[in-house]
Order: structure tokens, then sequence, then C-alpha cells
């Protein structure tokens, strides 16, 4: 697709970047030189001249490192085809010949690349000056150097050297001078870049919009709501020459800019009310997600300069104490999707960082080297490493106590955790006292032979119902592994029992309890004595006689509280005896981590009711405290390691957490503060790193105009089409950062130029030049989103409920709540269809830019949603207290609420036959027909 585009634009120079380095000339041979191949000179056994083979190591080598050999090199032949060496091209494919020597429209190479038969390489169509190198190439006889070596790929040192040096995106932003064009049509620089690439290509912009239509395209842009009428009289009657301005200034001082822009951050954040799906049975909806909506929001509003914005919700906890509104910037971390494996969270962390704000595809290198960037694994396992220690924390955002209903949250959430508390309380009593007692369940199971068949066989749901716990079967295991010894006193008899087994024990008995019982013997006289009086014929019995003994030292361990202290009041042998089962890691002292492994399903099943309920508490108590779903780092923060195929399971070389290689000017520097989020940061949004500016540039600029500047606004790699505008792409980046990253002040220069004051009228001879309009010369008329659909409607018939902030509600569902879409219920893991039919971005992974699709569920849902019904409605309802009221004034009423404009006189005609030709049909009327027609309209729809 992008070389049908680039096939039907017309050609332009696009104004080169500096190098930091070499030319391009000297950086090729530097490059062949390093992949051991010949000096690009002639010799007497090539036959070309030397301006051919320097061509060649100019223009052809690096086309075919860049696109060809990694699947036609040394180590991979798709279609038996090699490009790596000049023989292997004239022997061709599997297919046959695919080059005829001086004459590339013959050659089957050239039409691939052309896209005419096979479309290679097929990630996209190569940029036109390499396609034309290589039909010169072929057309000149194919020049190539002494084969000594065939071209190989690229090694990623050599990657990065390149991708550094020659890419446009890792260039410094310049500053650049707006060209002199002439004529008075420019208002500011913006207008010189943008015509002078007109007059280049011999177009003209479009006149400038009329008034009426350019306050309604300002306010949709800035708030995301149409004009009012009073609002566009006001507007077009003002013929100062500061009224434009003075709209501008006015709107991004409205509460509502943060609602309209706010959203377009939420897309890059993948904002969510829900964590997505998890079985663990738990209500999936995030506690304080809109603590982040109203954080961004507010952030907007504020106009808080992009480059602190970045770093608030990165690493506000660095900077920010408790109670402050920036720790809720740290919901960016936290809303994402909810995986089951933590290494997915992770990378969803990374991603919405790196994708979302600097443009790459980092992810890419979580199981191998980037395929085209220069990031490898080492680069994404450094980032790994900053967001995994981690912990996550609600932090307040501001008085606990700020909603004066929150006595009344405190009281039913202190009685929920004390509820909490006293199950915790219970089930430990319970552990500790079964630990205590069930001797005999927990030492047969140690030393039988058939233990681990036994564990296999009682799962946990069975060995629950025999009032066992598999945790402490496997504390008594691991105790008797280490304690039992055959000559020990007390475990002796047992760990001689345990290596003859169960049978062999029963035949042998009644030697081994001579043994035992004899004279002089080596077992504890308590033990001598329980044996010779049980005399105990099966493992059975004898782990019976055990149980009897130790039951009174755990009878007396539960009386002093569970301190093992008591044992110091005891003499002789029973002394001994409790000494030995209380010795060391002993089963029956168990600390808070055992008493967790402990607890049966059964109990965390309580466990989650309750807090399953304390977190639906604090999501729907309006009187909860201001909490934010945040991070804070870990104490002991490790070096990460590779994982190698993105397996945990296979740990490779330890990396340092650290920023991107590409985007670092010096050499690496290891982040030491923690997990290194802060320094993360900093470094995004570092004056040396050319993206973090052109990536919101860019984005601010698609806001306006429909069309981002670079066509992937989420990957500005080298596999993405250069700026149409790259000198005015960094005007707007340097502009950015010389007015102090003030969101604010970029819209206000965008709009404040002609081009995007231009007409939106179509001029056919221009579009067929130049169909996607990417030289702008005129502006694009653009569909309103979901949310400025339903927001514009409820604002045009009057219920708009425009306050800020605030838990979601539910707006799909009746009775339909008036509050803008922002503040709408957004569930990840079912999100509503309609919510997909007109666009809305999936939230499982940030959205760097919404589709635009065009499909009957949209047209079907605008004319029978009992949403729209009720708004066309409430336009009628206007009147009904007005029988006096004419209806053309009806008419003219339902115009101006909805499109800002009287009707022309053919509307006029056709609605009024219609409306005085129709009956009534229950509470639905002619006029509300009308009013559906006109919300539903193509101008309503889209601005201009």
């Amino acid at each position: 697709m992008e070389g049908t585009r680039n096939d039907r634009v017309p050609a332009h120079p696009i104004p080169t970047y500096p190098l930091r380095t070499k030319p391009m000339r000297i950086f090729a041979s530097a490059i062949a030189a390093l992949l051991g191949l010949v000096p690009a000179v002639a010799t007497a056994e090539t036959n070309f001249p030397a301006e051919q083979i320097e061509f060649f190591e100019k223009s052809v080598r690096p086309v075919f490192l860049k696109h060809c050999v990694e699947c036609h090199g040394a180590e991979k032949q798709e279609a038996g085809l090699r490009l790596d060496g000049r023989a292997a091209i004239l022997k061709g494919s599997d297919e046959g010949k695919i080059v005829v020597e001086g004459k590339p429209d013959e050659s089957g190479l050239i039409h691939a690349i052309r896209y005419e038969t096979y479309e290679m390489p097929p990630a996209a169509k190569m940029p036109d000056e390499e396609i034309a190198a290589i039909e010169k190439w072929v057309k000149l006889g194919m020049p190539w150097p002494v084969e000594a070596e065939p071209i190989a790929p690229q090694t990623f040192d050599e990657r990065l050297v390149t991708d550094k040096n020659d890419h446009w995106a890792y260039q410094p932003i310049q500053d650049p001078p707006a060209p002199e064009t002439g004529g008075d049509w420019a208002k500011n620089e913006i207008d010189r870049f943008v015509e002078h690439r007109l007059q280049a290509n011999d177009m003209t912009p479009a006149p400038l919009t009329d008034k009426a239509t350019l306050i309604r395209r300002a306010t949709f842009d800035l708030i995301g709501l149409p004009p009012t009428q009073a609002e566009v009289d006001a507007f077009v009657n003002d013929d100062s020459l500061a009224a434009y301005e003075r709209l501008i200034d006015r709107l991004l001082a409205s509460p509502q800019y943060g609602v309209k822009w706010g959203r377009v951050w939420l897309d890059v954040a993948r904002y969510s009310d829900t964590r997505g799906y998890l079985n663990d049975g738990q209500d999936r909806r995030f506690p304080y997600a809109h603590a982040y909506r109203d954080y961004v929001i507010d952030s907007f509003n504020r106009d808080t300069p992009y480059d602190e914005f970045i770093k608030e919700q990165l690493a506000a906890d660095y900077f920010a104490q408790e109670g402050d509104r920036r720790l809720a910037g740290l919901g960016l971390i936290r809303i994402g999707r909810q995986f089951l494996k933590h290494q997915d969270t992770i990378d969803d962390r990374i991603d919405v960082v790196t994708r979302g704000v600097l443009g790459l595809t980092v992810t890419c290198a979580r199981c191998h080297d980037h395929k085209y960037d220069a990031i490898n694994m080492a680069d994404y396992y450094g980032l790994y490493g900053v967001f995994d220690p981690l912990h996550e924390t609600m932090p307040l955002v501001g008085p606990i106590d700020a909603d004066p209903r929150y006595p009344e949250f405190k009281k039913r959430h202190d009685e929920l955790q004390q509820e909490l508390a006293n199950h915790h309380a219970n089930v430990e009593k319970s552990i500790r006292t079964e630990a205590s007692t069930h001797f005999f369940d927990f030492i047969v199971r140690a030393i039988s032979q058939k233990q681990d068949v036994e564990v296999a066989k009682y799962e946990q749901n069975e060995l629950e119902a025999k009032n066992v716990r598999p945790h402490l079967v496997n504390k008594w295991k691991g105790f008797a592994d280490r304690e039992f010894k055959p000559e020990h006193p007390i475990w002796g008899p047992l760990q001689e029992t345990r290596a003859l087994g169960e049978e062999a024990y029963a035949e042998q008995h009644e030697a081994l309890l001579a043994k035992w019982t004899a004279e002089g013997s080596s077992v504890n006289p308590a033990i001598r004595e329980a044996l010779a009086a049980a005399k105990p014929a099966t493992l059975m019995a004898l782990v019976d006689t055990y149980d009897e003994l130790l039951k009174p030292i755990g009878q007396a361990y539960r009386e002093a509280g569970f301190d093992r202290s008591f044992v110091d009041k005891l003499e002789g042998d029973q002394k001994a005896i409790a000494q030995a089962v209380l010795h060391g890691n002993s089963p029956l002292a168990l600390n808070d981590g055992d008493v967790r492994a402990a607890a049966f399903t059964s109990d965390r099943r309580v466990q989650k009711e309750i807090e399953g309920k304390i977190r639906a508490h604090e999501i729907d108590s309006p009187g909860a405290p201001p909490r934010a779903m945040a991070v804070s780092d870990r104490e002991k923060v490790g070096k990460p390691v590779i994982f190698l195929r993105g397996d945990p399971g296979r740990r490779g070389d330890k990396v340092d957490r650290q920023f991107l290689r590409v985007l670092d000017e010096s050499d690496p520097s290891p982040y030491t503060q923690g997990s290194g989020r802060l320094e993360l940061a900093e470094d995004i949004v570092a004056d040396d790193n050319p993206l973090t500016a052109r990536v919101i540039a860019n984005r601010v600029w698609m806001g306006h105009f429909d069309r981002p500047l670079v066509l992937t606004p989420g990957d500005f790699g080298v596999r993405s089409d250069p700026p149409t505008h790259p000198l005015l792409l960094d005007h707007l980046a340097s502009y950015l950062q010389k007015n102090g990253w003030s969101l604010k002040t970029l819209h206000k220069h965008i709009m404040l130029s002609a081009t995007y004051q231009q007409s939106s009228e179509d001029r056919p001879e221009l579009r067929q030049r130049d169909p996607e309009n990417r030289l702008l010369w005129k502006m694009n008329r653009r569909r309103l989103s979901f949310e400025e659909m339903r927001d514009g409607m409820l604002a045009a018939s009057g219920g708009l409920d425009d306050a800020l902030g605030g838990r979601a509600v539910k707006i799909l569902e009746d009775p339909y709540p008036p509050r803008r879409t922002v503040y709408g219920f957004v569930d990840r893991q079912d999100l509503p269809n309609l919510y997909r039919a007109f666009d809305y971005p999936s939230p499982d992974a940030t959205s760097p830019e919404r589709s635009k699709t065009s499909v009957p569920q949209q047209a079907l849902y605008l004319l029978n949603s009992p949403f729209v019904a009720r708004q066309a409605q409430r336009l009628t309802d206007r009147w009904k207290d007005q029988p006096e009221i004419s209806d053309e004034e009806k008419l003219a009423q339902l115009f101006r609420a909805v499109l800002q404009r009287s009707p022309q006189p053919e509307e006029e005609a056709m609605l009024l036959d219609y409306v005085q030709n129709s009956e009534q049909k229950g509470d639905w009327s002619a006029w509300d027909n009308v009013a559906q027609v006109l919300l539903v309209s193509n101008e309503f729809m889209f601005v201009d």
C-alpha cells in the first residue's frame, strides 16, 4: 500500500538530515569492509568501469543488505533464490531466471520489487529511489566487484550504527527556518512549509473556510462538542482581527478541553476499568482506575508540560508524597490487562511506554532481536528489569476524608476488614492447632514408602475431606529427611521402619522391638517404655505409639500460645522428646508463609469472597477515599536476565537496566536509582532524544487534520515511511520544546495557521494528483469519533451533564446516564459491540491511531437506538408547552440546536410537507423523526 501511495503522489524532494558521522558513500564502504567484502574499485577481472562498481557499492549493495539477504542469503534461500552474489542472481530461483542483463523491464526481479507480480520485500514496498537503483544496476549489466565473499546480513552492531546514522527518526530535531514562499496566504511558519511543498508540485492551497464552519471545526477539535447557536452567532458577527484567537483561547481554557484531549491520551494508555480475564473468581474491576482517567483530564486542563506529564506517569513516586494528585499518573503502568503470566504483564507495560511515547516496537525483541530495527533482546530485557521489580500500591491522592460521606464508607469498610481479620485468625488458629494435634496423619505419610503415591492419590479436595493439609505433610516429610537418623534416640525407630518399608517391618517387628527396648539401647527411655508396652506389629501401630507420646507435648505447646520456650520448663525424657519435635524448622512451628500455604481451598474461597466485598465497597461507595492505582520499587532490585526465546525457564546472560542504545548518544549508563523508572523517564524526555517530541507533535497534528505527518504514529522505526513534511514535523517538535512542552501552545500554533483554516471543498484536478491530500492542499473532512457523536447529541438535546471526574457509569444501559462518554464504564474483557462498531480502540494494547470504518451496524444503531430516539424527543419537548409556536419556528429551532444554522428553503419545504402529511404514532411524532434525521445526518456526523 505504501508503494501505491508513493506512485500516486507527485515526486517531491525530501530534505535530508545531516549525518552524525560520515557521508553515505564512506559509510557504505565501511560496511563492505566490516563484512570482509572486496574494495569498491575496478580490477582487471571485473570488466566493469570503476564508476559502475562505485555505483553498486553506494546504491545497490546497501539495498540487498537491507531488504534481501536475510531471506535470500547464505543461511536461507526462500524459493531457492540467493541474492548475495552475482552468479547466484544470474542462476535465478526454483522457477528459473529472474534477471535479464541490461533489460530491467524483462526481469522478474524488477517486476517483483515494483509489486507488479510478487510483492518483494513482503513487509512493505521499497522506496522509489531504491527501486530505481536496482533498475539502473540491471540496465548497466549488473556491475559487481570480485566476489571474494557473498553479501551477508548485517550484525546487530552494524545495524545499530547504520540506523543511528541513516534513519530519519534518529537524527537530531532541527529548528529549521521556514522557507520564503511569497504572497500573503501564509499566516505563520507552518504555512510556509506547506506552501513551499505545494509550490514545488505546482499546486495551490484552498481558500479559507467560512467562519461558521471554522468555529464548529475548532470547537469539536478542542473540546469534542459542537458550538451553541449563540457561540456561532457571536463569532460570525465579530469582525475584529483577534476574534479567532480569542475563540481558541476560550476553548483551551474550557474544562472540557481536558475531556477531549485526555481521551486521546487514554487511547495510548489502553485505559479500561477492568483487569481483563482472570480465573481467580475475583471482581475484575479495578478499584481506582477512574483516578488515572481523572488525573489525565486534569493534567491536560492544567497544561502540564508534556515532559513532566511523562515523568509523572513513570516515576511520580520518586518525587511526590502521599496525597499528591500526581501519584495517580502511575496508573499508566497499572491499568493494562492483568495477564495470567507475570512476564506478559511486563511486556504490556514496556509496549505502552515504548510504542505509545517513543513510537518504537520494542516488544518485538522479546524472543529474538528485532527483525528490522536496531533493538535487541538486551535492550528489551534491560527495560524488563525496570518494570519487573515493582510493588502495586494504592496511595491517597488527596485528603482521606475529602468526601463528606467518608465516615459512612469507613464504618462499613472497617466492618469488612474486621471480618477478613477474623477469618485469617480462625484459619491460622485451626492450622496451628492441627499441626500440633494430628501427628498420626502427618507422620504416617512422612515415613511411608507409599507417601508419594498417597499424596498424589489424595488431591487437595480429598485431603480436605480427611482434614489433612498437604503443606503440613510436606513439612513433616522435609523434617524427616533432615532429622530422622537410625541412631537418633527419638526418631531412630521411625527411620529404620521408613527404610525397611511397611511389609518388611511387619515381618521383622519382633526383632526390631527387642533391639529398641533392650537395656543399653540408644533409644530414649520414654520411647523404649512406650514401645515395650504397645508392641506395635505394623507401621500404623508404630506411628500410633508415637502419636500418643507426642500429643501431650502438642497440648502443652498450644497452652503456651505456640511459644517454644515452654520446653525449658520440662524435665527428663519428656524434655528430650519435646526438644526433638520442636527442633529447628519444626513442622509444628509455622511462620506466616506456612499458614498461607497450608490454607485449604475452602479457606481461600472464603477469603476471596470477603476481599471481593471489600473491593466492591471501595469501587461502588461514593464516600471512598481518593486513592489511585500506583507502583513503588521493591527494596531489592537485581540485574535482569535475558529469557532465551522469551522463555523465563531458559535464562541467558545478565543485562543492565538502561535506555535503548539506538537512542543513547553516549556510552550506555546503567540505571542505579531503584528500578530506574525515573532515569528512564528522564532519558525519554531528554533534549537529545529525537523521538519523544516528534511522536507527540505528530499525534497532535493528527488530532487536528485527521491524518498524521508520519503515517504510522506508533512506529517510527526503519520500516516507517518518512514524514510527508519532515521539516514541518521538526518545526512542530522544536516549537513544542522551546515553549516549555506546552501542548496548548502547540494547539494554538497549529490552529492559527492558514493550513488549518483552509476549506475542505474538493478540487478534482488536485485530488487526481494527490488523492490522499498528503500535500495538504485542503482541509480533511473527518467523521466524529464515537465520543464526539454521543456527546454532541447530548449537547444538542440539552441533556449533557458536563461535570468532571468521578467513577465510571454504564452509559449504554437505560436510563442512559448523560455524562460525557469518557466517563463510561470500559470493560476490556467484554467491550460492547457498539463501541467496536464505531471504531473505539481495544483497551488490550496501546492504540496510537483509531481505525476508520463505515459498516452497516453504524447506520442501524443510529436509526434504531433508544438513546438516539430519546435525544430526538428531548429536542422536540422544548415546545410542548408552547402551542403558539409555528411549524416554521419549530424547524428553525431544530436546525439551530443540531446544525447551528437555519434550514435552506428546499429543506424547509420538504420537511414541513413531511410533518404536515404524517400521522402521530403513539408517543412518537413526525417532529421526533425530523429531529432524529438531523441528529444522524452527515452534516452532524462530519466536521468540515
